[in-house]
């Protein structure tokens, strides 16, 4: 899943740039959206029935219709959440908001914006959005366990259902930062040659927040459960002992 914030001012065109990107994006893949609110959202007006829900204690609460619409309030649903959930579904993430986060990001106006900064311009109307949408797709990809176990499934033909194991150790512990592409490249070619082991992957996912460090994430297909643990198990234990 590739991720892109847009920061800047009010009034500075964020969303007519995430519109322009998203219908652009949704030609190549499946596209979500995220926006940062500073207020609270007034959906749950008094007197009505998802107002009623949260009133009577539900800390999270859903509105959906026949035709598929939905809406949602709650609590406790971060930007990083927000990422790992829509990570296994989408292709593409547009953020709009958060300029102080480490996503890679397009910057409008004259607000300072945490890097990286992939594209600068004074407003909307301003900016190339067929050459941001190019610089999206290039960008490095964000992945979750879960969207790791989604690519190998997807790579099977024919489809198998084999085992799933999965497990996610810090970066930190597997070599200093210019060895950690070499050790990741070992451990896919370790894990893909295991006998019994139908497809793998190992991915170092580089924090984009404050406070998270670099993690690796590792994914195994396997014939049963037995052989999908021991082969994650061992690899996790090579890394480990190589940092």
């Amino acid at each position: 899943m590739k991720v892109l914030g847009v920061a800047g001012p009010s009034d500075s065109g964020k969303t007519t740039v995430v519109e322009g990107l998203a219908a652009r994006l949704s030609q190549c893949g499946t596209v979500g959206t995220v926006k940062r609110l500073t207020h609270e959202p007034d959906i749950d007006t008094d007197g009505k029935d998802t107002a009623r829900h949260r009133d009577a204690g539900s800390a999270h609460t859903v509105g959906v219709t026949d035709g598929g619409e939905w809406f949602g309030t709650g609590d406790g649903w971060t930007l990083p959440g927000v990422l790992d959930d829509f990570a296994p579904e989408c292709d593409y993430v547009i953020v709009e908001g958060f300029s102080g986060s480490h996503l890679p990001k397009v910057s409008l106006g004259d607000r300072s914006t945490a890097s990286p900064v992939v594209a600068t311009a004074a407003d909307a109307d301003a900016l190339d959005l067929d050459e941001v949408a190019a610089i999206v797709k290039d960008l490095a990809s964000y992945e979750t366990p879960a969207s790791l176990v989604v690519t190998l499934r997807d790579s099977l033909r024919p489809k198998h259902y084999e085992t799933t194991a999965t497990s996610t150790i810090p970066a930190a512990v597997v070599a200093s930062d210019d060895g950690v592409a070499a050790e990741i490249e070992a451990a896919n070619r370790r894990l893909r040659s295991v006998d019994g082991v139908c497809a793998a992957c190992v991915h170092h996912q580089r924090s984009l927040f404050d406070g998270r460090d670099d993690v690796v994430h590792l994914a195994v297909l396997a014939e049963g459960t037995v052989r999908a643990n021991e082969a994650i198990g061992g690899e996790i234990e090579r890394l480990v002992n190589t940092g």
